[in-house]
């Protein structure tokens, strides 16, 4: 028998009637990178290289541990030669996530029960682009297929979100719902664009952009748009959580420096991040949007390929900070005291933090709307949504908080290929419950616990991205 079947990754009895029960839910795939344009424009896929490897900086990242050179990854190589080295690489690959990730892929895109050899990678390639070409699969055939309900994308504040205003208004996606998610990376002192993306936003809002309270009323200018056009949720990617202020330091000062190109201190750069995240949480607050923090990435590390590849190619890091519940409990407190504090995700890239992140969370759950678990530890992210991360995050928030309000699994990728990891943090939730049950941790009632996994696996997020008041 195929390792990649129905019963793939679940051990007992209690985990395959509990899969059962969830595996055919929809998916709320409430964070992501896919291209809204890519989806609406539907086009075909070409051929199973640009679809699987393009852009998958996880799967180049391995490929050089395997030691391919870097023409067969991100170079000029042909289609066949650049796949020929990823099946060898993931022949290897026993241990990986990608390796269970790529052959559910396989198993359920392309009908593909055999695992992947070092022999049989041309078959391989050959029936993966047969199946391309018959079915003609496209990215919107993939979403359909994976019965995607929701999909929401990753937006700067200048975006114009055609692309979502004629996917809402065209009745080919009806029943799927692609929504834009707020994302002011480059609102941020310290980010390289902050003048260039000032003056742009000026332009835009026809807002005259002088001091910090005038680039916050352009900022909530463009939230009010999004809004308009559909957003329910914001993101933002810092690389430590901080809280710090110092009354010395005038953010007035800070954004006319900046504008200016001057280089800032660490400590400016701090005042402006808890200022100005600060006020972006009360205007999340006040739209009843969600707002997702990820934080913990070092990136850019190997500065000899960074000329070659450019961002997001497979040179981040885990990232390390001090005084994270310090900071945390701090952030979270201010936003609370100042009534600013929206529904919250947090996701944590370090492991080491888990705890840390899940305990304080449950100081700021207290609120009189009713919501449950209102600040929410984010599923496992980037190098933590592997096997173990997943089962140390539910963990670790089973044990500090309450895991049956959990929102759930996302992509948070920019491949149609990836909905199968719904799938496998499905197969993976099953299990876990599946060894309470054996272990006798949790009562063997086939009908709460079905309830536990479906509320997890779907509808706690869906309900948890309704506004107040629905």
């Amino acid at each position: 028998m195929s390792f990649m079947n129905e019963d793939f990754m679940l051990t007992n009895e209690p985990a395959k009637k509990l899969f059962a029960a969830c595996k055919d839910m929809p998916i709320f795939d409430y964070h992501c990178h896919l291209d809204p344009q890519e989806i609406y424009e539907d086009k075909p896929f070409t051929d199973i290289t640009t679809t699987w490897l393009g852009g998958d900086h996880y799967k180049w990242r391995l490929m050089r541990a395997n030691g391919v050179p870097e023409h067969l990854i991100t170079g000029d190589a042909s289609n066949e030669e650049k796949f020929e080295a990823w099946a060898k690489t993931l022949a290897k690959a026993f241990g990986n996530p990608l390796y269970h990730w790529s052959h559910l892929e396989m198993f359920r895109v392309f009908g593909i029960e055999e695992h992947m050899t070092e022999d049989n990678w041309k078959e391989m390639y050959d029936r993966m682009n047969t199946v391309i070409e018959e079915k003609q699969l496209s990215p919107l055939k993939m979403i359909q297929a994976s019965n995607v309900a929701m999909i929401g994308t990753t937006d700067g504040p200048l975006d114009s979100l055609e692309w979502h205003k004629k996917i809402a208004e065209d009745e080919k996606f009806d029943g799927l719902t692609v929504a834009p998610s707020f994302r002011p990376d480059a609102a941020f002192v310290e980010h390289v664009d902050f003048a260039d993306f000032t003056k742009k936003l000026a332009e835009l809002t026809e807002i005259k952009i002088n001091d910090f309270s005038s680039f916050v009323e352009a900022m909530e200018n463009r939230v009010a748009y999004f809004v308009e056009h559909g957003c329910r949720a914001t993101d933002i990617s810092f690389s430590e959580i901080t809280f710090y202020e110092d009354e010395s330091l005038d953010v007035d000062e800070i954004f006319n420096r900046a504008i200016e190109g001057e280089t800032l201190s660490r400590e400016e750069e701090l005042v402006w991040q808890t200022k100005l995240f600060s006020a972006l949480s009360k205007i999340y607050h006040d739209y009843d949007l969600i707002s997702q923090i990820h934080f913990g990435a070092r990136r850019n590390n190997n500065e000899k390929y960074f000329p070659i590849t450019g961002a997001d190619a497979g040179f981040d890091s885990i990232g390390d900070q001090t005084a994270l519940a310090e900071n945390l409990n701090q952030l979270l407190n201010h936003l609370v005291m100042n009534d600013s504090l929206p529904k919250t995700i947090l996701y944590n890239l370090n492991p080491a933090y888990n705890k840390v992140v899940a305990n304080a969370a449950q100081n700021f759950q207290a609120n009189e709307e009713g919501i449950q678990s209102k600040v929410q530890f984010g599923s496992g992210w980037w190098f933590a949504d592997t096997e173990l991360g997943m089962l140390d995050q539910m963990q670790v928030t089973a044990e500090e908080g309450l895991l049956a309000n959990f929102v759930g699994m996302l992509t948070d990728s920019r491949s149609f290929l990836s909905y199968q990891r719904h799938e496998y943090f499905r197969r993976i939730l099953a299990d876990m419950v599946g060894k309470w049950v054996e272990d006798r941790k949790v009562p063997n009632d086939e009908a709460l616990l079905t309830e536990f996994v479906q509320d997890i696996s779907y509808n706690n997020v869906e309900k948890y991205f309704e506004k107040v008041g629905e």
